[in-house]
């Protein structure tokens, strides 16, 4: 490339030396004026594509605009104006040469490798796989290892990074998890086709009440995870309203269900319903601590905001994870 720039580069000083040559004739022909300008303008148009070349690459778009700018200051600048381009172009070649300090060295990618600790330490905090997931930099290997790596993570937040990584450029991630999704999904179906087939047999109230429990359980883990989406989600939502409802009906103290159901009414807007799922479920013995964050939650949806702020200064010195700690201390100074 740079060859034929040079080449380039000295056709035009030549044609340009031909045409200063031309005006140093002692004539007053008019023909001489054009000879002159049509070397100069032959020279013009062969310094152009090297001083295009020269540009940075986006500087160079539209082209035909930036050719017709450079072809016009070569024309309309004569001897400087084709001397500088020429210049410019030895000197951009040369001057990394000339700098004797290189700051700057070429290192190889380091190999990616899991820690050999224990699962506590190995565990990867889900923003560290969002943003090696996200990097385009990072090698095949290192993305699919981190992708690999969100089965120490929370289900919830493994299916969002899961689908998330969907929609990625490289076949091989996308496969990888999709077909990730698609185990977990397989995994909770079977158990639900179990817990169907146990529900069929079922003759004595503690059977049906346990076999109803897990298939709303399962039901809203395939939401709570995010492996459920539109029709499906709200067809999940649906199984958990109808399997929780009967399950209460068999056991009403089992608070757990009745969170679970506070839950399901949330996500369908029903806060009504979910307010006296919560209240009930702690009258039948769920803790307040426990109910306070999703009480918070629910308040937040209606805009009670006043409220919120109320609830998360009750749970501030209670909160066992990070994120909520963060939560009820940005809520106490709210």
């Amino acid at each position: 490339m740079l060859a034929s720039e040079i080449k380039l580069a000295l056709g035009a000083l030549a044609l340009e030396t031909a045409a200063v040559a031309v005006l140093f004739q002692h004539s007053t022909n008019s023909w001489l004026l054009l000879g002159y300008f049509t070397l100069h303008a032959g020279a013009s148009a062969m310094m152009t594509p090297g001083a295009w070349l020269l540009l940075p690459a986006q500087y160079r778009q539209p082209r035909s605009l930036v050719l017709g700018l450079l072809f016009s200051l070569c024309f309309f600048i004569p001897v400087l104006g084709l001397l500088g381009f020429f210049i410019g172009v030895l000197f951009a070649h040369w001057w990394p040469y000339l700098r004797r300090d290189q700051p700057y060295g070429a290192v190889a990618v380091p190999q990616y490798e899991m820690a050999k600790k224990s699962t506590e330490e190995n565990r990867l905090r889900i923003g560290q796989v969002r943003s090696q997931l996200a990097s385009a930099e990072a090698p095949l290997e290192l993305r699919m290892k981190a992708l690999m790596a969100i089965e120490h993570v929370s289900p919830r937040h493994a299916s969002s990074v899961l689908r998330d990584a969907l929609s990625d450029q490289a076949d091989d991630l996308r496969l990888l998890a999709y077909g990730m999704l698609e185990s977990k999904e397989k995994k909770i179906a079977a158990r639900i086709q179990q817990a169907l087939e146990d529900l069929s047999v079922a003759t004595e109230r503690a059977a049906l009440y346990a076999a109803n429990k897990q298939l709303a359980e399962l039901y809203w883990e395939l939401v709570y995870q995010g492996l459920a989406q539109g029709d499906m989600r709200q067809y999940a939502l649906e199984q958990v309203r109808k399997y929780s409802a009967e399950a209460l009906r068999h056991h009403v103290r089992d608070s757990g269900l009745w969170v679970i159901s506070g839950r399901m009414r949330m996500l369908t807007g029903d806060y009504g319903g979910a307010l006296g799922s919560f209240s009930t479920a702690m009258v039948m013995g769920l803790p307040q601590s426990r109910a306070e964050p999703y009480l918070a939650e629910l308040a937040f949806l209606q805009k009670k905001y006043p409220e919120v702020r109320e609830r998360m200064q009750r749970i501030r010195g209670e909160s066992r994870s990070q994120q909520m700690a963060l939560l009820t201390d940005f809520w106490g100074r709210a």
